[in-house]
């Protein structure tokens, strides 16, 4: 009735009143507590579900007994998580991540309800006891009273579509240049100038550091090697925060001067010049070289890895 997705007391009072039963107060609390096998107050649908479904798997063909394990994705829940996040820009998930993966202190990527709760909290989401119930008990996968991380921070942001894949990875083939599937220092030397970092000029780092500075937000192991998998994983957050497309690709295009594009998709970041040819026509190309710019000064303050 409430719309929080589980049942109270209530509210499952009320429903058997409409049906016609009605039970002194210590009988309603025992026909409840039969249904709510975990004993925190409220049915879910998990829990209510089973009921019939056990029910219903003897000689009944029109039931399914194991659509009670089956978990309805409580979207409501996930989309007031994923508008928290998208307020937080591009970093909203991957700081979520490091709130989750700074509590884990024996290194298994799992909470208990306790420790999730408080992860969700720390990071500035508000869910009511029942929302957080939901999103809890969705992520629980095996009902052993933990929830993978992982799992859930895939969950909350959603894959990229064939499109975004396909300019993420043109990004990672402008910056590993040897081809060899995996940027190392060598590669971001070759495209990112550690001259115009403030901490170079002043002293405070040295080359090598800033070289590691700019490429450790892909390298989330911090082995000193980005991966293909973990330059998805990167845009795959960035990702999720926005919404549109069209804005992706020329987020895309214009922080990694990657050329082409059609109307306002069209990259704006590559430098262009008047040309005019031997019969007077005249056009405007990008500069020869252009593409291969190096990234200086804008991209070490950037969201997305480049400067935009």
């Amino acid at each position: 009735m409430d719309g929080f997705g589980t049942i109270e007391p209530n509210e499952f009072r009320k429903a058997l009143e409409t049906l016609g039963c009605t039970f002194k107060d210590f009988e309603l609390a025992a026909v409840f507590t039969k249904f709510d096998k975990d004993g925190n107050g409220r049915l879910d649908y998990e829990e209510f579900s089973a009921a019939f479904a056990i029910r219903g798997s003897g000689n009944n063909p029109n039931v399914n007994p194991s659509f009670g394990a089956q978990r309805e994705p409580p979207n409501q829940v996930l989309a007031k998580i994923r508008d928290t996040l998208k307020g937080r820009g591009a970093h909203g998930i991957r700081g979520l991540g490091h709130v989750f993966k700074r509590m884990d202190n024996n290194g298994d990527k799992k909470f208990d309800r306790n420790e999730f709760m408080w992860g969700l909290r720390e990071n500035g989401h508000k869910l009511t006891p029942s929302e957080f119930e939901r999103i809890f008990k969705y992520f629980d996968k095996n009902n052993d009273g933990t929830v993978t991380y992982d799992e859930f921070l895939r969950g909350v942001r959603g894959a990229m579509n064939e499109r975004r894949v396909s300019f993420v990875m043109m990004a990672f083939a402008k910056m590993d240049k040897d081809g060899s599937g995996m940027i190392d220092l060598g590669d971001v030397a070759n495209t990112y100038d550690v001259s115009f970092h403030p901490k170079f000029k002043s002293g405070e780092a040295s080359k090598e550091e800033c070289l590691m500075e700019f490429m450790g937000q892909w390298d989330d192991s911090r082995d000193g090697k980005v991966s293909k998998e973990e330059w998805i994983d990167y845009y795959t957050d960035v990702s999720a925060s926005i919404d549109e497309d069209d804005y992706f690709e020329l987020m895309m295009r214009n922080a990694w001067h990657i050329e082409g594009g059609e109307g306002a998709m069209a990259n704006t970041s590559i430098p262009r010049h008047l040309v005019i040819g031997p019969n007077g026509e005249q056009s405007v190309e990008m500069m020869a070289g252009a593409e291969n710019m190096k990234y200086d000064k804008n991209g070490a303050s950037t969201s997305y890895g480049a400067d935009l």
